[in-house]
């Protein structure tokens, strides 16, 4: 009995306990939730609907009658705070943009203008050439039936023929030419009946045959252009305010070469992957005298052969890569410098190339680039030497590479193990549907025979 009236007396004790260590846990409690909403009311990215629900209920009633929704800014200038609900992130990209536009402007004011550069602009004119080399959508190679690749282990499509064995011979897979229609098409060129393959000769790691199949002297499709518009451009930024064309002076077949990964610093490894993959060189007349237009057109290639499905990556896979011909000329009149000529284009001054340009960004930041060296260069009382630059991300100038081989340098002749391509009459009527086109294009495909000939239409 004893026992049991112990047991009787401390159970309300305990009890008791419970009770108050419930109580200082509940106040507790209470206490911390409402200094974290008084906190977090004070917090500027708060969700705006969790605060009403809050001030809504009877434990934050009390302490949510005020609250700040939003923190003004810590900068230069300060946005004023929102009154109509805009968004903070909204504020902050407005005071960035404001914040660079005034810097700027106070860079302009202080350092060389950008009058004073247009004012040297206004002695010298810039001239552009590109050419774009563009991989084609294919699933062979341009002369072997090995099958193309991208992000293959390297050296794992490779003929005999792709690394020049000896006893080997050319084979030309007429399914190339499908892809290469459609680009020639979309850029409204001439589809040349018969087009031919030649021998550019030249010694290079990339190269194993030492020298690489192209079409110089019968390309398969001549006398094209470009059509830009006012929508190309950024805003602000187009040169006239109508549509205008940039000439296309041919579209050639050729293959590409090995790719090379450096491994500083002196180690050099070949892919030869790419060996013979088929490759158009799309090659503009000199009619572009400024860098935006330049880089507008190469984007625009870009997007239309993509359109087409004749090119399946662009820049950023290394499906597309660009090299630019800069000359500057002084305006009014001939001069010393401006004695050159291309495809009918007269006193031009000395060109340079720069090779292998992976963007559009690369296009432009390049021409300006080349385009101030040079300048500088000739006021100075130098000559432009004819010579490959390279540039690179980030560079204020460009580099010398080699001197420029001239057509004679290259020793071309036809390839004597490849037969003429002969291809019937093709509309490029541009109100013509895009279907239609590539119906065309596919219907011209004859697989028997050598030459490659089919029936005109």
């Amino acid at each position: 009995m004893q026992g049991g009236s112990e047991v009787s007396t401390d159970r309300p004790q305990r009890c008791m306990a419970s009770g108050l260590l419930l109580a200082r846990l509940h106040a507790m409690f209470a206490r911390t939730t409402r200094n974290t909403l008084a906190i977090a009311s004070k917090q500027p990215y708060i969700c705006q609907s969790c605060l009403r629900r809050t001030e809504q209920s009877q434990l934050g009633a009390s302490h949510l009658s005020t609250r700040h929704t939003t923190r003004s800014l810590q900068t230069e200038t300060q946005p004023p705070p929102p009154q109509d609900g805009t968004s903070f992130r909204k504020l902050l990209k407005d005071a960035a943009k404001q914040q660079k536009k005034d810097k700027s402007a106070s860079s302009g004011s202080l350092g060389p203008s950008k009058k004073s550069k247009d004012a040297r602009l206004e002695k010298w004119e810039l001239t552009v050439g590109i050419e774009v080399h563009a991989e084609l959508n294919t699933a062979r190679k341009l002369f072997s039936a090995a099958a193309t690749s991208v992000s293959e282990p390297p050296n794992t499509h490779v003929s005999l023929f792709d690394v020049a064995f000896p006893g080997t011979q050319p084979h030309f897979q007429k399914e190339t030419l499908l892809p290469a229609l459609r680009a020639a098409i979309a850029f409204q060129c001439e589809v040349q009946p018969k087009s031919s393959f030649d021998r550019k000769h030249y010694f290079y790691q990339d190269q194993p045959a030492g020298y690489q199949i192209t079409q110089y002297y019968e390309p398969f499709a001549t006398n094209g252009k470009i059509t830009l518009y006012p929508h190309d451009f950024p805003p602000g930024a187009a040169p006239h305010s109508g549509p205008f064309e940039i000439g296309i002076k041919q579209i050639q077949m050729e293959q590409d070469t090995a790719k090379t990964v450096q491994q500083p610093p002196s180690t050099h490894l070949l892919d030869f992957n790419r060996v013979s993959h088929p490759l158009i060189e799309i090659i503009t007349l000199p009619q572009i005298h400024d860098p935006t237009v330049a880089a507008v057109v190469v984007r625009k290639i870009q997007n239309t052969l993509k359109a087409v499905d004749a090119c399946t990556t662009g820049m950023e896979l290394g499906g597309l890569r660009a090299d630019v011909n800069v000359s500057v000329r002084q305006r009014g009149g001939e001069t010393a410098e401006a004695s050159h000529s291309y495809h009918g284009v007269t006193g031009l001054g000395q060109r340079t190339e720069i090779k292998n340009l992976a963007s559009v960004k690369a296009v432009e930041d390049a021409i300006i680039a080349e385009r101030d060296r040079q300048i500088d260069l000739l006021e100075s009382g130098g000559v432009v030497e004819g010579e490959t630059r390279g540039w690179t991300l980030g560079s204020k100038t460009t580099k010398r590479l080699r001197g420029k081989e001239g057509e004679i340098d290259y020793r071309y002749m036809p390839d004597p193990d490849i037969a003429p391509v002969i291809i019937g009459n093709v509309s490029t009527d541009t109100t013509m549907d895009i279907n239609v086109m590539l119906i065309i294009s596919r219907i011209l495909l004859n697989t028997s025979g050598t030459p490659f000939q089919s029936s005109p239409m």
